[in-house]
């Protein structure tokens, strides 16, 4: 219910940015977009970007200290399936997502996510939905970044 919450604003938010569909694949090459928001988040304010309330919610449940939410970065990319690809964050950091499986039966997509100071995360997630991950790197005035990251469109054969 929560995670729903989320992704119903995130995805709400590409639709008021306006991010355009992706291009149509190569022949024979099966593609995925990928989008990618960094949001930083603050103990010094609390100003939250107004299509981050949800998120800033969820978080906060967490993360009480946390009073401020701003969108930093919104990125989408055509991937290749097997392919990966680099989204630049906040500071010179970057984050990679690479397609591991394309859609299945359940419309789900396998992708592994390295972003700063963590792990890679590999992972199952269910098309144009998106899957926040909030990370322990901290900016130079030492607020969190969080980033979601979405897959669209699935085109699984049901």
């Amino acid at each position: 219910m929560v995670l729903a919450r989320i992704q119903m604003w995130l995805v709400l938010l590409l639709g008021v940015l306006g991010v355009a569909e992706p291009p149509a694949p190569r022949a024979g090459e099966e593609t995925v977009r990928i989008c990618v928001v960094a949001i930083v988040a603050t103990d010094r304010d609390n100003l939250v970007d107004h299509r981050l309330r949800c998120i800033a919610k969820e978080v906060q449940k967490k993360e009480p200290t946390l009073t401020g939410f701003q969108l930093v970065t919104l990125n989408c990319k055509p991937v290749a399936v097997g392919g990966k690809e680099t989204f630049k964050l906040v500071e010179g950091e970057t984050a990679t997502v690479e397609v591991l499986q394309a859609a299945d039966e359940d419309d789900r997509v396998r992708l592994t996510v390295k972003a700063p100071l963590m792990g890679e995360i590999t992972y199952g997630t269910c098309c144009a939905k998106y899957f926040p991950i909030m990370t322990r790197y901290q900016t130079k005035e030492k607020d969190r970044l969080i980033l979601a990251v979405m897959v669209k469109p699935c085109s699984a054969k049901k």
